[in-house]
C-alpha cells in the first residue's frame, strides 16, 4: 500500500546493497501490519480498486483458525502435520501472501553469508523482532543448524530469546509450549555438551547469559537458573530462582567453570545484568585469584566505565587489594579519571573510594561534574560537592551556576544563601528568570520570594518570555505568570502583545478578562481591531463586551454607520448587538450627524423605507416604541436597558404610521396599532377605524374593530361586548361618539370577515338609535350573510317597541318583504361584487327564512309574522310560495296553538297558477 513506511522491497535492496540497518529495518518492518492479500503490497488505492478474493481463498485469518487449539482438538500428530503443511503451502500459493512469510528465507540467507556484517544483524533481530510467522520459519532452522554446527554466538542469543520470551515482543501467532520446549531444548543441549565436552560449556553457557539485560528480577527464567543452580532444579519442572546463589557449587558442570577465566572475564565486558555480573565476579575471586592479582590497569578501565555498581565495587576490591594499583599511581595507569567518576557511583563502597581518592589527588573537579555528582552520588559524594562550592564566593561560581544548583537538594541552601548574598533581582537576565521559572518548584518559589522580599516587580517582558516558551506546558503554572503580568499596564506589556494574545488559546482566557476589566483605555483600545474581532464568530462575544462597556468605549467611536451595518446582518446576534447598542447608547440627534432631534427623527422614519432590509426596519420600529413618551416606558425592552424615551406624540404622525398598517411585516404592523392606541385619536382620522376594520392584515383589522367598539363608551376598559385579550388592542382613550358612521357601519356589516360583521352588529345593536333605527333594518336584512339578516330580524323584535302597535310592525315586514327592490349586488367569498345584482325574488326568499327562525324560536314573534306570511303565499312566484308554505309548516308545527290558513288535511298543496 501506498501509506506503508517500509515494503518488502526495501528490506530486500538494504541486503543487496550490505545496509548495516538490515537488522533494525527488519524490527521496524515487522511491526507493521500486513497489507490487504488482495493486491501487492505496492498497490495504490487511488489507482483502482484491487479485486475481491474468492470466498475459498488462504488469508492470515483464516490460516490462524486452522492452527486453532479446538480446530486440532483430537487430531493425531500426523493428521495434524498434514493440516498444517497443506495450510501453509496454501497460502503461500496464494497471488498476494504478506511478504513477511518471506522474512524466514531471508534470515537463512544471512546466516549463510556467515561474515561480521550478516552476524551483526541477524543478532540484533534475534534479540528485538517481534516474533510471529515469517520470522519464526528462520529462528528454527536456524537454531537447528547452530546446535549441529555448534554455533556459540547463534546459539546464546536464540536461547536466551527462548528463555526470555514473555518479556520481548511477540504476536502469539507461536504458542507458549512451542517456546517452553525449546528453551528446555537449549538447555538439554548445555547439559549434554557439559557432560560430554566440559571445556566447551563455559564458553556456550556466557555466550547466552551475556544478552540478559538489566532487568532486576530474572525470576521464571529456565536456562539462566539452570546455569546459576542446577543443583537446586534436579527433576523441578520450573524456576523460582531471580538470583544466583551464595553457594557457587550449586551452579551446573561446577568444574568446567574452573578450567580458564576468559568466559567469565568476557562474560563480566559484555554483561549488563548485575545477577549475571555478580556471578561472573564471584566465581573469578573464587576459582582464579591470582589472576586477579595481576589484572591489566586497561581492562580495569574498561570495565570500571560500566554503570554498575556491582562492577564499581569490584574494581575498588582489586585497587585496594594490590600495592601496584596504589592511588597514587592511579593517575600514571590512565585509571584517575575512572575512580573520579566513580563519585557518581550507586555503590557505597566505589563512592566511599572515590571521594578519599579526590580529596588526595584531584583538587580541581568540573563544576558541571560535581553538579551531578550532588545531584546523583551517595552520601560522601555530595558532601565532597558541597564542600568544593562552599569554599568558593558567590561571584567566582556564577550566577548561571547557582541557579542549577537550586534543583539539587544537597546545594539548594548554600546556593539561595550565596545567590542573596552576591546578587540582587536586576542582575537576573531574562535567560537567567526563564530557566528559574521554567525550573523546578524550588526554583521557582525561590525567584518568587525573592523579588518579594525586595519589594520588586518582575519586569514584564521577563514574563512574557516566560509565557510564550514552549516548554511552559502547565496550565496552571502559565495562568500564575499571567497572573503576575496582569499587573504591569498595557504599556509595559505591550499593546500589540495583548492583540495577539486575544486569539491566542494559550492567553486567551486571561488576557480576555484583562480586556473587558479595562487593562486597555483610550486610544491604547484600538476599536477598528474589536469591530473586526466582531466579524469571528470565536471571539464575537467578547469583542461585542467589550464595546457594549460605554466606560471602554464611547458610542461615538462605535459609529453609527458601522453600527447600521451590522444590523442589516442576516446573523442574528451581530444584529441584536447593534439594535441593543443602538436603543440604549443613541439619542435621535445622534442619526442625523447632531443636527438636532427633528432631523434626527426623520432619519429614523426613514429606516422603516419599503427599501432597507428587514432587519434595519425592525431595528427602528424597536426604536420608535421604546423612545415613545407613553407606549416606551411600558415596554420590556425599555425597562431592561433602562432607556427613558426621548420623542413626543407629535413625532408620531399619522402621515408616518399610516403606511405601517398595511406593511408586509407583521412586526411592523404590530407596532403600527402599538402606537395607534395611543395617538388615534390625536390623529383625529374618523375614517382611520372604518378603513383598518376592513384591512386584509390581522392586526391592523383587529385594531380597527376593537377601536371602533370604543366608541361612546366611558372606559376602553369597560368595552361591552368586548374580552380581555382585546384589552391589548384597545385605544387607550374611547373614541368620541361621533366617530360614529352609519352608512360605514353597515358596510361593514356586509364585510367577508366574520370578526367585522360581528362589531358592525355590535355597533348597530349599541347605537341603535342613532344609526338610524328600524328604518335601517330593511338593508341589513338584505344582506347576503344569514347571520347578519337574522341579527337585523331579531333587533327588529327587541326594539319593536319603536311601533305604536303590533298592527305597525307587521305592517313595516310587509313593507320589507313584499317593497324588496332588486338585490343589492351579492359579494363573492373573495370580497369582490358580482357582475349581476341578486334578484329581488332570491332576497324575499332568504329573509322569509329568517322570519321562518326567529318565529320557530319565539311564539311572540310568530303571532306577528304569521299574517304577514299567509299574505305573502298569495305570491304568484313559485319561489316565494314554496318559502311561505314552508315556513308556515314549520311555525304551526312549534307552536300547535297558532292557525294559520294553511290547509292541515292536504299534504301537498298546489301551487296556484301563474298568469302569463
Amino acid at each position: 500500500m501506498a501509506d506503508r513506511a517500509l515494503l518488502y522491497a526495501d528490506l530486500e535492496r538494504a541486503f543487496e546493497t550490505r545496509d548495516p540497518r538490515l537488522g533494525a529495518l527488519i524490527c521496524q518492518y515487522v511491526l507493521q501490519p500486513d497489507p490487504p492479500e488482495n493486491a501487492p503490497e505496492d498497490h495504490d488505492p487511488k489507482k483502482g480498486r484491487a479485486p475481491a478474493l474468492p470466498r475459498d481463498a488462504w488469508t492470515m485469518n483464516r490460516l490462524r483458525g486452522s492452527f486453532g487449539k479446538w480446530q486440532m482438538y483430537g487430531k493425531g500428530k500426523d493428521e495434524k502435520k498434514a493440516i498444517r503443511t497443506e495450510a501453509w503451502s496454501s497460502i503461500m500459493k496464494a497471488p498476494h501472501p504478506p511478504p513477511r512469510l518471506k522474512l524466514g528465507t531471508m534470515l537463512l540467507d544471512l546466516y549463510e553469508l556467515n561474515d561480521d556484517w550478516a552476524r551483526t544483524n541477524l543478532i540484533h533481530v534475534f534479540q528485538n523482532v517481534r516474533i510471529g510467522w515469517g520470522v519464526w520459519q528462520g529462528i528454527k532452522k536456524i537454531y537447528k543448524l547452530a546446535e549441529a554446527r555448534y554455533d556459540a554466538e547463534i546459539f546464546g542469543v536464540l536461547a536466551y530469546r527462548f528463555d526470555f520470551y514473555s518479556r520481548l515482543p511477540q504476536t502469539y501467532e507461536v504458542q507458549g509450549q512451542t517456546f517452553g520446549y525449546l528453551r528446555r531444548r537449549a538447555w538439554r543441549f548445555l547439559r549434554h555438551l557439559g557432560r560430554a565436552v566440559p571445556e566447551l560449556y563455559p564458553h556456550f553457557a556466557v555466550e547466552v547469559m551475556r544478552h540478559y539485560g538489566p532487568q532486576p528480577n530474572m525470576w521464571g527464567t529456565w536456562v539462566l537458573s539452570q546455569i546459576w543452580a542446577h543443583q537446586d532444579l534436579k527433576y523441578a519442572t520450573a524456576s523460582w530462582i531471580s538470583a544466583p546463589p551464595q553457594d557457587l557449587t550449586r551452579r551446573a558442570f561446577n568444574d568446567a567453570w574452573k578450567i580458564t577465566p576468559d568466559p567469565l572475564l568476557r562474560l563480566i565486558e559484555d554483561s549488563l545484568n548485575e545477577g549475571v555480573l555478580d556471578f561472573a565476579i564471584r566465581s573469578l575471586q573464587a576459582d582464579f585469584a591470582e589472576t586477579l592479582r595481576r589484572v591489566d590497569p586497561t581492562w580495569l578501565a574498561r570495565i570500571g566505565a560500566k554503570p554498575s555498581g556491582r562492577i564499581h565495587r569490584f574494581v575498588i576490591e582489586l585497587l585496594r587489594a594490590s600495592p601496584d594499583l596504589h592511588q597514587s599511581k592511579l593517575k600514571g595507569l590512565g585509571l584517575h579519571d575512572m575512580v573520579i567518576a566513580f563519585l557518581e557511583s550507586p555503590d557505597a563502597e566505589a563512592s566511599k573510594y572515590a571521594v578519599e581518592y579526590a580529596n588526595a589527588h584531584a583538587p580541581d573537579l568540573d563544576d558541571a561534574f560535581l553538579l551531578q555528582v550532588a545531584s546523583r552520588g551517595q552520601e560522601p559524594a555530595r558532601q565532597l560537592a558541597v564542600a568544593r562550592f562552599e569554599k568558593r564566593a558567590g561571584k567566582a561560581i556564577g550566577l548561571d551556576l547557582l541557579i542549577d544548583m537550586l534543583r539539587i537538594g544537597a546545594l539548594r541552601a548554600m546556593a539561595e544563601k550565596k545567590i542573596e548574598e552576591a546578587f540582587a533581582p536586576k542582575d537576573l537576565t531574562e535567560e537567567h528568570y526563564l530557566a528559574l521559572r521554567l525550573g523546578d518548584n524550588n526554583q521557582q518559589n525561590f525567584v518568587r520570594q525573592w523579588y518579594e522580599k525586595n519589594k520588586l516587580q518582575v519586569p514584564a517582558a521577563y514574563l512574557l518570555k516566560v509565557v510564550e516558551d514552549p516548554r511552559m506546558s502547565s496550565h496552571w503554572q502559565r495562568n500564575q505568570v499571567l497572573q503576575e503580568l496582569g499587573k504591569h499596564t498595557a504599556r509595559d506589556i505591550g499593546v500589540e502583545w495583548i492583540k495577539t494574545a486575544v486569539l491566542d488559546n494559550r492567553f486567551a482566557s486571561t488576557v480576555r478578562t484583562w480586556v473587558t476589566n479595562g487593562k486597555l483605555t483610550g486610544n491604547d483600545l484600538d476599536v477598528e481591531w474589536l469591530k473586526g474581532l466582531v466579524m469571528r464568530p470565536s471571539v464575537r462575544g467578547f469583542a461585542i463586551q467589550v464595546l457594549s462597556n460605554r466606560k471602554l468605549v464611547e458610542p461615538h467611536r462605535v459609529g453609527l454607520g458601522w453600527l447600521l451595518a451590522m444590523s442589516r446582518q442576516a446573523d442574528e446576534q451581530l444584529a441584536g448587538f447593534a439594535h441593543r447598542y443602538l436603543l440604549q447608547n443613541f439619542v435621535p440627534s445622534d442619526f442625523a450627524d447632531g443636527a438636532g432631534d427633528e432631523a434626527g427623527v426623520a432619519r429614523i422614519w426613514s429606516l422603516l423605507g419599503a427599501k432597507e432590509p428587514d432587519p434595519v426596519r425592525l431595528f427602528a420600529v424597536q426604536y420608535l416604541r421604546v423612545h415613545h413618551p407613553e407606549l416606551g416606558p411600558k415596554t420590556d425592552q425599555a425597562r431592561q436597558l433602562g432607556i427613558e424615551p426621548r420623542l413626543k406624540n407629535e413625532h408620531y404622525g399619522l402621515d408616518h404610521v399610516r403606511p405601517l398598517f398595511d406593511d408586509a411585516l407583521p412586526g411592523v404592523r404590530r407596532f403600527a396599532t402599538e402606537v395607534g392606541r395611543y395617538e388615534i385619536a390625536r390623529w383625529n382620522d374618523q375614517a382611520l377605524p372604518y378603513r383598518l376594520a376592513a384591512s386584509r392584515h390581522a392586526e391592523s383589522r383587529r385594531f380597527g374593530l376593537v377601536s371602533l367598539l370604543t366608541i361612546g363608551e366611558q372606559k376602553a376598559a369597560s368595552l361591552t361586548g368586548g374580552s380581555s385579550r382585546d384589552e391589548g388592542w384597545q385605544p387607550v382613550e374611547p373614541l368620541p361618539i361621533e366617530w360614529l358612521s352609519a352608512v360605514e357601519v353597515f358596510a361593514l356589516a356586509e364585510s367577508s370577515n366574520k370578526s367585522a360583521r360581528e362589531a358592525a352588529m355590535s355597533l348597530v345593536r349599541r347605537h341603535y338609535e342613532k344609526i338610524g333605527g328600524a328604518t335601517r333594518l330593511g338593508w341589513l336584512m338584505e344582506s347576503p350573510e344569514r347571520d347578519v339578516r337574522i341579527f337585523a330580524v331579531r333587533l327588529l323584535w327587541e326594539h319593536r317597541g319603536a311601533f305604536k302597535d303590533v298592527e305597525a310592525l307587521r305592517q313595516f315586514l310587509r313593507t320589507i318583504l313584499f317593497g324588496l327592490p332588486p338585490g343589492r349586488m351579492e359579494r363573492r367569498a373573495d370580497g369582490a361584487l358580482a357582475e349581476r345584482p341578486l334578484p329581488a325574488s332570491i332576497a324575499k326568499r332568504r329573509l322569509v327564512d329568517v322570519v321562518r327562525d326567529l318565529s320557530v324560536d319565539e311564539r311572540e314573534f310568530a303571532a306577528v309574522a304569521l299574517p304577514v306570511l299567509e299574505e305573502f303565499m298569495s305570491s304568484e312566484a313559485k319561489g316565494e310560495w314554496h318559502a311561505c308554505v314552508a315556513a308556515l309548516a314549520r311555525v304551526r308545527r312549534a307552536h300547535p296553538d297558532l292557525t294559520t290558513t294553511l290547509p292541515a288535511a292536504q299534504p301537498f298543496a298546489t301551487a296556484p297558477q301563474v298568469r302569463a
